[in-house]
């Protein structure tokens, strides 16, 4: 099993990989702890799309669905739901379907809808995650769902804590060895080495700070949602 980093979506589509491969998407800040949050509590269902358009005409489909996500961290008005995973528990998710554009999170996912298989991770699913990736005995994609095609700091920390829960049973790229080294690094004050990072700075600055210390909480949740035929789903929620 050989795993490899894109520290942006560019970086996935500048060199596809070659035959069938496992991709893990993260979104750290904030799509993906979200939507990871949103199935431990219940959700039924994710439907990912780019634009606002998009969810808007595909609400027209479901119409029971709550819209969700943001555009520069904040909530897109007239939608449900933002991407502050505080929003996503139990009383407003449970059995819900729910639609989600985000500036980065679903750009992402989208990016790589043609890969063997694809699992939403983050910090708060981590240790499951890896579970996950060592039984799909595939070649791994780590992608970074980045900024607006620009490396985001955190996205590359969790690629690095994957990187380095698999290291004894994968062959590591130099990116994924560039990861993991970055990880190790600032593993022992990771909240404040997070918070240096631009989107931290940002949400701070919107009044979401306390989203990036739930987003940095490691291995909350045993769940891991996968992405297929358009759908995100979590088996056994």
């Amino acid at each position: 099993m050989k795993i490899d980093v894109c520290f942006t979506p560019n970086d996935y589509l500048a060199n596809p990989p070659d035959g069938g491969h496992a991709v893990a998407v993260l979104d750290i800040f904030r799509a993906t702890t979200c939507m990871t949050t949103a199935f431990a509590n219940g959700c039924r269902r994710f439907f990912p799309v780019r634009t606002v358009e998009e969810a808007r005409d595909l609400k027209k489909q479901f119409p029971e669905a709550l819209l969700a996500g943001e555009r520069g961290a904040r909530p897109i008005p007239g939608f449900d739901l933002g991407n502050s995973p505080g929003e996503y528990d139990r009383r407003t998710v449970a059995g819900k379907t729910i639609i989600m554009t985000t500036t980065n999170g679903t750009v992402a996912l989208k990016t790589v809808e043609q890969a063997a298989k694809i699992y939403v991770g983050s910090f708060v699913n981590a240790a499951a995650l890896c579970r996950m990736l060592s039984a799909a005995a595939l070649d791994i994609v780590i992608l970074c769902a980045g900024t607006v095609g620009r490396l985001t700091l955190e996205d590359a920390l969790c690629a690095g804590l994957i990187a380095e829960r698999l290291a004894n049973r994968a062959d590591l790229s130099d990116a994924a060895l560039t990861a993991r080294a970055l990880y190790n690094n600032c593993r022992p004050e990771l909240p404040s080495r997070a918070r240096q990072g631009s989107h931290a700075k940002h949400l701070v600055a919107v009044g979401y700070a306390a989203d990036i210390d739930y987003c940095l909480r490691h291995d909350l949740y045993d769940v891991v949602p996968e992405f297929r035929q358009g759908v995100i789903t979590a088996p056994g929620c």
